[in-house]
């Protein structure tokens, strides 16, 4: 039976009549227990791995007994300031991990509700009961819940902005509705600045697929994304200057790689949505990946890098086969940000990362989950069991094996607090502001974090003998180190310039023990004499 025109996504439009909606399945106990699921799963744990190097910039930003002004360094980050808003008070009232992390995890427990919400708004009762499934068991968002960045927010206010959308789309935009849109959407931008690109992907959608009916509409709309530009406008005007955009211009000039030779490749966006439905943990872990023989290492896990790419591209696929307006919204919300972020890396405006776009999290899940409803009830059984299955693998993985846990800097600053001396000196390539916050100012720290890739052994060579200058002995801690060292160069050189001893090896962490070699004695300049 045809719902009425005033329950369509729609009010002027027949698109949705012949589209069964999901608030008559709306099921609240699914709702509730998918919601105590995603809680336990971005709760668990929170504080059990170190911190990581986004985290301490997030730290440094705040500094807990400091003379930085909340406002004033507010004003003046880009990366994320509603999450240094919040997160200043809870460090200034206890400085640990916990209150770092906190409202993160908290903001990643609400999107869970948040997104089921909307998926029992735009999607039929099964595909939305799916979706929900898979963004309360998603590794990939329980990892960022646990980080003491702004990404957990952004996918947090991108589900309020969207849920506002719908409403207005819905029922017809009103002036609560179109402030509310503002708000909403510049908490979105102020998390992530990749929060700009679902604005614009609802821009888009908004002209294309739901174009306003009448003068006042159209006027409410305006109200609504012309607001929240005017509110998160400083903070992107200096985004702006420091990101160099002018590169995006047609012909302009792309400067240095901000990385390495490339900041992205053709396999990045596989990768990436490989790792929006199983996070970092299923298959090779990350340090694996930059590994010199990655290839090699692939080759290795192909039978379940298949498997998971089978399962994620036979949902997709038939969520986008045949589309209507809904599936066209989401697809055009998954495929704005994600070709910005592509527009981005390739002109050298910033690197790639998938988490640069992690605002395609919900949308990708809700239309991976209409493409599982729409599949023979027997076949998407299969499907969304064994999906469901790698991604519970994946969990295990992130909680258990510590091969796929961040760099574990806190295990290393204690274990040579425990072995060493407060004179000795800790050579940290690239993790050196993580180290110093769980070293505590106890040791001497070398290293240039942020410093250009070791291009040859020379370079190498002249690295060493400038931060291992007149010292007998030095502990080397090695993480993460391809950004520094991508050609495997630092170890043979340390080698060679002295006695070198593998230490100890934690989660992600290499310690070394060097010493300079001891200097031969010159041979004395006369001879030995056995008698007159």
């Amino acid at each position: 039976m045809p719902t009425s025109a005033k329950a369509s996504l729609v009010p002027h439009s027949r698109w949705l009549h012949s589209v069964r909606t999901a608030e008559t399945d709306f099921s609240l106990p699914f709702l509730l227990s998918m919601t105590v699921v995603g809680g336990v799963l971005r709760l668990l744990s929170l504080t059990g791995q170190s911190l990581w190097v986004d985290e301490i910039l997030t730290w440094n930003a705040i500094r807990p007994g400091g003379d930085l002004g909340f406002w004033e360094q507010v004003r003046d980050t880009i990366q994320g300031p509603l999450y240094l808003a919040v997160v200043w008070p809870l460090l200034h009232m206890q400085d640990t991990a916990l209150m770092l992390r906190l409202p993160a995890a908290v903001a990643g427990v609400l999107a869970v509700p948040l997104f089921g919400w909307l998926a029992f708004r735009l999607l039929d009762g099964r595909a939305a009961r799916l979706a929900l499934l898979l963004f309360a068991v998603n590794p990939f968002h329980v990892w960022y819940s646990q980080e003491g960045r702004g990404y957990a927010f952004v996918v947090l206010f991108a589900l309020v902005t969207a849920l506002v959308y719908v409403a207005m789309v819905r029922r017809g935009p009103s002036l609560g509705l179109a402030l509310g849109f503002s708000v909403a959407g510049a908490a979105m931008v102020l998390s992530n600045l990749s929060g700009v690109f679902v604005l614009l992907a609802m821009g888009l959608t908004l002209v294309t697929l739901h174009r306003p009916q009448g003068r006042r509409d159209w006027a409410l709309w305006l109200l609504a994304f012309g607001l929240a530009s005017a509110l998160v406008a400083p903070w992107l005007l200096r985004a702006a200057g420091i990101w160099a955009v002018d590169r995006i211009v047609p012909g302009a000039g792309t400067g240095v790689a901000l990385r390495g030779t490339t900041t992205f490749s053709p396999l990045a966006l596989p990768y990436a949505f490989f790792t929006y439905f199983f996070g970092y943990s299923l298959g090779p872990s990350l340090r694996e990946l930059h590994r010199p023989d990655r290839l090699a290492v692939l080759m290795n896990y192909l039978p379940v890098l298949a498997a998971g790419a089978a399962l994620v591209g036979t949902a997709l696929l038939a969520g986008v086969i045949r589309p209507d307006r809904r599936r066209l919204t989401l697809i055009t919300w998954i495929a704005v940000p994600l070709l910005l972020a592509v527009l981005l890396a390739v002109r050298n405006v910033k690197p790639w990362n998938a988490r640069y776009a992690i605002v395609v999290l919900p949308w990708l899940l809700a239309l991976a989950g209409t493409g599982l409803a729409r599949l023979d009830r027997r076949w998407g059984a299969l499907v969304a069991v064994a999906l469901i299955g790698l991604t519970l693998w994946s969990l295990w993985g992130y909680q258990q094996r510590d091969k796929y846990a961040k760099a574990d800097i806190r295990g290393a600053a204690a274990w040579i607090a425990q072995a060493g001396t407060n004179d000795d000196t800790i050579l940290v390539p690239v993790v050196r502001g993580v180290y110093r916050y769980y070293d505590g100012g106890a040791h001497r720290l070398v290293g240039d974090p942020g410093a250009a890739p070791l291009p040859n052994p020379a370079a190498a060579e002249g690295y060493l003998r400038e931060k291992l200058a007149g010292l007998d002995s030095c502990w080397v801690v090695l993480a993460r180190e391809w950004y520094f060292d991508p050609q495997g160069l630092l170890m043979p050189a340390l080698a060679a310039s002295g006695e070198l001893e593998l230490a100890a090896q934690l989660p992600g962490v290499d310690i070394l023990l060097w010493r300079a070699q001891a200097e031969e004695a010159p041979a004395p300049p006369w001879g030995t004499r056995h008698g007159s």
